[in-house]
This record gives C-alpha cells, sequence and structure tokens, in this order.
C-alpha cells in the first residue's frame, strides 16, 4: 500500500483589490497557493529579486521557505485567493501507518497561466474550499483533503492543449473529480461533451495510463479511504458520498480494490486522535 499523504489546512486569506497596495510573504514555515482573481502586479522573488508580472488567472505555489515580495497595480489592483497548508506523507510499513512526515516541496510548477475556461475549472476549486463549512472539524478536513487533492492533480497536468478532445478530456475529469458521488454513464458524458466514448478512452489512457472507469473508481476509493480515515461517519453514510448504490456495493467494491474489508482498514489503519 502506497503513503498516505495529508493536506492540512493552515489558513484561507483574501488580499482585496486595494490600489498601490505592497506586502511581503510572511508565513514562509507552510506551503502556499496565490490564486490571482483579479488585477495586475509584479512580485519579486529570490535573493536576485526577480520580477514576475501576474495576472488574472495566474496560479503560484510556493514551498516552504520561499521569499516574496508584491505590488499591486493602481490601475487594476490585484485580488489574490492565498491558501496555506501543510503537506504529511504518512508511510505505511509492514500493516502499520508510521510517524507522519513532513514535506517542504510539492512537485507543482511554481507559476503557470491558465486560460479562461481552464481559470474557471480552477475558480471553482477554490470557490469550494472558501465554502466549506460544518461543526466538525474532521469532516472539514476530510472535504479540504479531497479539494486540494483534486486542485494540486489538476496543476500537475501540463498539457494545455486545446484541442476539442483535450478540452472534453480535461472536462470529464474534472467532472468525475468533483461529481463522483452522482451516478455517471459514459456513454452520457461523452455524447455532453461532443466527443466518442472510444476518443474519450483513448484519451484517459494517454494521460493518465487508465480507463475512464478506472480513474472514477480511484477517485471514489481514494475518497472513501479518506473519510474512513478522518471520520466517524458510518458505513451508509460513506458509501452515499462515494457513489456507491448502497453500503453493500460499497464494502464488496473496497474489499476488491483493497484486499480489505472497510471496517477493519478502519480498525487498523485510523490515526489516534
Amino acid at each position: 500500500m502506497p503513503n498516505h499523504r495529508i493536506y492540512h489546512h493552515r489558513l484561507s486569506y483574501e488580499k482585496l483589490p486595494v490600489p498601490g497596495w505592497k506586502d511581503i510573504r510572511n508565513t514562509t514555515d507552510v506551503h502556499s497557493l496565490y490564486w490571482i482573481q483579479s488585477g495586475e502586479g509584479e512580485f519579486f522573488y529570490g535573493a536576485e529579486e526577480v520580477s514576475l508580472h501576474v495576472q488574472a488567472g495566474d496560479l503560484l505555489y510556493l514551498r516552504h521557505g520561499f521569499t516574496l515580495s508584491m505590488s499591486s497595480s493602481m490601475d487594476k489592483p490585484l485580488c489574490i485567493r492565498m491558501l496555506l497548508f501543510d503537506v504529511l506523507d504518512i508511510p505505511y510499513e509492514q500493516d502499520h501507518w508510521l510517524k507522519p512526515v513532513p514535506l517542504d516541496s510539492l512537485d507543482v510548477p511554481f507559476y503557470k497561466t491558465y486560460s479562461p475556461e481552464q481559470a474557471d475549472l480552477v475558480e471553482s476549486q477554490f470557490a469550494r474550499i472558501w465554502s466549506i463549512q460544518g461543526t466538525d472539524s474532521h469532516e472539514r478536513q476530510a472535504e479540504f483533503q479531497y479539494v486540494l487533492t483534486r486542485l494540486i492533480t489538476f496543476m500537475k497536468d501540463n498539457d494545455t492543449s486545446q484541442s476539442p478532445s483535450m478540452k472534453a478530456f480535461q472536462q470529464a475529469k474534472l467532472w468525475m473529480e468533483t461529481g463522483f458521488h452522482q451516478p455517471i454513464r459514459l456513454e452520457e458524458l461523452a455524447q455532453d461533451l461532443g466527443i466518442s466514448v472510444s476518443q474519450l478512452r483513448k484519451m484517459f489512457m494517454k494521460h493518465t495510463g487508465i480507463s475512464p472507469k478506472a480513474y472514477l473508481n480511484q477517485i471514489r476509493n481514494e475518497q472513501a479511504k479518506t473519510l474512513l480515515l478522518l471520520t466517524d461517519e458510518p458505513m451508509k453514510a460513506i458509501a452515499d458520498a462515494c457513489g456507491f448504490a448502497d453500503e453493500f456495493h460499497f464494502g464488496k467494491m473496497f474489499r476488491v480494490w483493497n484486499g480489505i474489508a472497510p471496517a477493519r482498514f478502519r480498525a487498523w489503519n485510523k490515526p489516534e486522535r
């Protein structure tokens, strides 16, 4: 079983569009995502104060220790959503979870500009993080874990082709990543996106190495494991949240994918609180 990665929410903050503001990155002992919602400005980073012009649709990832100063335009002031979080890998060896290991950097682009269509997808994920509510901190963490995992996966996709087949693939992939709790029929999804089932299957095999169905199953499985580890939700609620017809179908598929029943997986692996 591979390591389990945990993204722990530290702080969400919005830098409002005030003309000409200047600031520095004050908290450098965390991972940060800066999403430029609107406006323009200049960022300066590194010992040599390298200049980077930023504008709406830009997304920056700042690792531990990364220094940055910022300057907003007077005419088009910057509005930035800043997300601060910790990253830990929990190694799994000999049927036991070991002590979490903090990570100092992620393998994602430092800076990337997204097309308007892609920017809508990124904005929807930030909006979902900003809307996470609830009185149970473990349920909030599980939701944050899922959304940020999907966002970081999207950031790792370096193919920015705007071909119709690539657009359809990216939309289908995001639909599965955000709508996995709903019934999804591949034929209907392909038809809605204007692509054949065979074309969509080829795109998934090319860019993910697995079929669309296997990709959806992988998402549901990872979400189920996260809910089992981080919440006390009953099996029926987890089955519903992960898109299974009922808890019996959920239990059957979980055993097929992981070689263990979900209740036993929770009992053996759930971190102590």
